[in-house]
C-alpha cells in the first residue's frame, strides 16, 4: 500500500506549473508542495465541516459574522 500520491497533469498545467515554479526560483515538486500546504493549513477541514453542518442543519452566519471573521482572518495574517 502507498503511502502518498500520485497523479498526472495535462500539458496546459504542467506548462503552468513550470512558468509558475520557475518564476518562484522553485523546482515545479517544491511549488506543489508548498501550495498544498498552504492549502491543508489555511483551515480547509473547518471548512468542509462547516459546509456539512450547514447542508444537515440549514443554519448558516450572519453576513456580518462572516465579514467578521475575514476581517479577523486578514489582521492575523497581517500580524505574522
Amino acid at each position: 500500500m502507498a503511502d502518498g500520491f500520485d497523479f498526472h497533469l495535462n500539458d496546459e498545467r504542467a506548462v503552468k506549473l513550470r512558468a509558475a515554479a520557475s518564476a518562484a526560483g522553485v523546482d515545479a515538486t517544491e511549488l506543489v508542495m508548498q501550495i498544498i500546504d498552504t492549502a491543508l493549513d489555511d483551515g480547509w477541514a473547518e471548512d468542509m465541516r462547516r459546509i456539512a453542518e450547514y447542508e444537515r442543519t440549514g443554519e448558516s452566519i450572519s453576513a456580518e459574522d462572516w465579514m467578521q471573521g475575514l476581517r479577523d482572518g486578514i489582521a492575523a495574517r497581517r500580524a505574522g
